[in-house]
């Protein structure tokens, strides 16, 4: 009974995994702020997309200190420099949501269109 359990468990856990990764997939980056933003969160999200589109992901994983192990997908990584980089930056938190998503779309976009 234990192992029938065990088993359902880790089916769940990796189904719920699959679904993570398929979730945030190859999202090649937002160019716009999603609608559903108040206005002063859209100014935040442009603002931090347009700081974060400026620099390569390498280079600007090097500048915020986040290693960038192989295997890491562009959308992880990109997360991963975004939450360093705006942590210090939004220190009230009320904006620090739309602040490291614009930078990871940011990231992304220029990732994935590297002419634009």
């Amino acid at each position: 009974m234990r192992a029938i359990v065990w088993l359902a468990l880790v089916a769940s856990a990796g189904s719920l995994g699959v679904a993570a990764a398929f979730g945030s997939g190859s999202k090649p980056g937002l160019l716009h702020p999603p609608a559903a933003l108040s206005s002063p969160d859209k100014t935040v999200w442009m603002t931090e997309w347009v700081a974060c589109h400026h620099t390569k992901l390498g280079n600007l994983a090097k500048s915020v200190g986040v290693k960038v192990p192989s295997g890491r997908t562009p959308q992880i990584v990109a997360l991963l420099i975004a939450k360093k980089a705006e942590a210090l930056l939004y220190d009230p938190q009320d904006r620090l949501a739309p602040a490291i998503d614009g930078c990871r779309n940011g990231i992304l976009w220029r990732y994935y269109h590297p002419g634009s």
